[in-house]
């Protein structure tokens, strides 16, 4: 037998099994270093925290100073969680939060070591933990006693310290400014100027204008106190000036009425788009309290002084996307003296038909309230599209004479199949319009088209022969064109035939029967005033008085949390049918709408924010009841939600099985 196929003796057997058995010997520390660093993570922890022994490795320097340990199990749990290992970092952060008094203390401890060598998830605990549990006031995240907080990276003096855990916090807190956690502004404003290190720590490099404007934003007092001292939001230019990038939106203005001792605030909504714009609405949306306390810092002055808005023109230089609104004008003075009220239209309009708008549109005409705008030349030359695909001896409905918005609608939603007529290509012309950026261009219903026509000249670029396209139906087979040469509209032009087509858009322009908050317009509904880059109506009286869910003490959260247009909350709240529906306050306004109260289609339950509106011009508008309580349609928990009472300057939150009153709104 050849020897490759020899079995081994029992020499050669004997001496593997002690070569085996010396390698196992050797490798027995290495497999149990290997276990005690990977399979082992949790219990590293674990054991680490039983041991409770810090010596020589937390608190070095009797100011929370930490080094890495020098021996197991804490230095391989420290290193475990350093590196983000799951079981390690689980089995802390569970301890911290769950554990009894002397573990949490410990799993805090190896937890702050480790954050302190880059661990970001040890980090992002001390972040986590600050802004979810800490408080709303002084001291809002600090444990000072043990350093086992976020405090203890805010109070490292910045120009020397060496802690990568605190450069990585610093990094996330400005992230996390923007979000106004409570707990997280606060506490980084107070470690500004607290000891250790004041005026000279990690803090001072975050707490920059704009977090303090944020942090006041947010109701934190003594953030409003260093703003207002500093001069950083006390107008909506201040805000721009210190904050290059702050958002449009509404903001805490500060002012104070004995020279700063008590420092106030009142809401005002600031556009952020340039410095003029930060100026003209500061100035729209100014308080009483702002204006007499605030010069020169406030927005009217500031207006005035960079002859921003002493009239309309000047808005329309200065702000060439302003909108149509009803501005505080300064031309007679230098405020606070002499604020002129005055509705100003776009530029374009400002300047007459035909002329050209910011956004590249052109300025086509007004009818029934509404400014119309449309394309420098047509959507459709001559003779190209027609009304539908196929003759069709079947009425589409579209026969509005007034309003294309609805036609176009109509049209563009029936489709082949089923209908072997559609699609309506003229209509979808403009439906599927996105010129300027625009997608809200529409076929202009016939007595619509006839301003274009009426206009042509003005506007310019009419095609030759002259006929356009209607989105008003007239008959199965035929439907209305427009000869824009002759000003004139005929009704029996079939369908099946090819005609121009020139878009048309539109924006509300303010009713000239209303223009002062409380007045009352043509179609009796109330002028409410101004709100964003909208005008509020209300009904001249209440609507009664009801709960604003079923009636339950209960509730559940029914994300109707939108707190600046009411519209999106009574959506969800009619659409509801959960164990506290029916919700009455809403359905409420939606009965108006039932009956097209006034006209009208669109009441809704105003928001938070709106009925702030209805609070503010509340006199002038007159039929409220005093003293009670009328509904938003903003859910604030799941109890609860926002109501106001027209005596006090702030809303409040109500059980939503309270009976109170009710205002409906709608906006344009």
């Amino acid at each position: 037998m050849s020897s490759k196929y020899k079995g081994f003796t029992l020499m050669e057997m004997m001496i593997s099994m002690v070569v085996i058995g010396i390698l196992v010997a050797v490798s027995a520390p290495l497999i149990t270093q290997f276990s005690m660093l990977k399979t082992g993570m949790n219990k590293n922890v674990m054991k680490c925290i039983s041991d409770n022994d810090v010596t020589g490795w937390y608190d070095t320097d009797g100011a929370g100073a930490t080094v890495l340990p020098t021996t197991d199990p804490c230095r391989s749990a420290v290193i475990d969680i350093q590196y983000d290992r799951s079981k390690a970092l689980s089995a802390a952060i569970n301890t911290a939060q769950h554990g009894a008094a002397a573990q949490k203390i410990m799993a805090k401890r190896i937890l702050r070591t480790a954050c302190d060598r880059g661990g970001t998830g040890a980090c992002d605990y001390f972040i986590n933990t600050c802004r979810s549990s800490g408080l709303s006031y002084t001291p809002y995240c600090d444990d000072a006693t043990d350093y086992t907080d976020i405090t203890y990276y805010l109070h490292l003096n910045r120009t020397n310290y060496s802690n990568s855990g605190a450069t990585y916090i610093a990094s996330q807190l400005k992230l996390l400014f923007s979000k106004i956690v409570i707990p997280l502004l606060g506490e980084t404003i107070s470690a500004n100027t607290t000891n250790p290190n004041a005026d000279n720590n990690i803090a001072t490099s975050l707490a920059e204008p704009w977090v303090y404007i944020q942090a006041c934003n947010a109701g934190i007092s003594a953030a409003c106190h260093y703003a207002y001292d500093n001069n950083y939001n006390k107008s909506c230019s201040q805000v721009r000036t210190n904050w290059e990038l702050a958002p449009t939106q509404t903001y805490q203005l500060t002012y104070s009425a004995n020279g700063g001792t008590t420092v106030n605030t009142a809401s005002v909504s600031c556009d952020m788009t340039t410095n003029a714009s930060a100026a003209i609405t500061g100035c729209k949306n100014i308080t009483a309290s702002l204006l007499t306390n605030n010069p020169p810092n406030d927005d009217c002055t500031v207006g005035y002084n960079n002859n921003y808005n002493r009239s309309c023109s000047q808005i329309n230089i200065n702000w060439p996307s302003a909108s149509t609104s009803t501005y505080n004008l300064t031309h007679d003075g230098a405020p606070p003296t002499a604020l002129v009220s005055a509705t100003c239209p776009p530029p374009c309009v400002a300047s007459g038909i035909g002329g050209v708008c910011s956004d590249g549109t052109v300025y086509a005409g007004d009818r029934n309230g509404y400014y119309y705008f449309t394309t420098p030349a047509d959507q459709a030359p001559a003779a190209t599209v027609s009304w539908e695909t196929n003759s069709n001896a079947t009425l589409t409905g579209a026969n509005d004479a007034n309003n294309g918005t609805n036609n176009t609608n109509l049209l563009v939603s029936i489709t082949n199949p089923p209908n072997s007529f559609a699609p309506h290509a003229a209509a979808a012309v403009c439906s599927d319009a996105t010129d300027f950026g625009y997608n809200d261009w529409y076929l202009a219903a016939r007595n619509e088209m006839l301003v274009l026509a009426t206009n042509k000249a003005a506007i310019g670029n009419f095609a030759l022969p002259n006929y356009y396209w209607t989105s008003t139906e007239t008959a199965s087979l035929t439907a209305t064109m427009v000869n824009v040469n002759a000003v004139t509209a005929s009704a029996g032009y079939g369908k099946w035939s090819a005609y121009n087509v020139r878009c048309v858009r539109q924006q509300l322009a303010v009713d000239a029967s209303c223009p002062n908050p409380g007045d009352t317009c043509a179609d009796g509904t109330k002028y409410a005033g101004p709100f964003s880059t909208y005008y509020l109506f209300t009904t001249p009286v209440d609507k009664g008085q009801i709960t604003w869910n079923s009636g339950s003490r209960l509730g559940s959260y029914t994300r109707a949390t939108d707190q600046n247009y009411g519209m999106p909350n009574s959506i969800k709240l009619i659409s509801l049918a959960d164990d506290y529906a029916p919700y009455n306050a809403v359905l409420t306004c939606k009965a108006l709408n039932d009956v097209s109260t006034s006209g009208y289609t669109d009441w809704y339950l105003p928001s938070r924010n709106e009925i702030d509106i209805l609070a503010d011009n509340r006199l002038a508008i007159g039929g409220f009841t005093m003293g009670v309580y009328y509904w938003s349609s903003t859910e604030y928990a799941i109890e609860s939600a926002y109501a106001r009472s027209f005596t006090n300057s702030d809303a409040s939150t109500i059980e939503k099985y309270g009976v109170y009153r009710i205002r409906c709104i709608r906006r344009d």
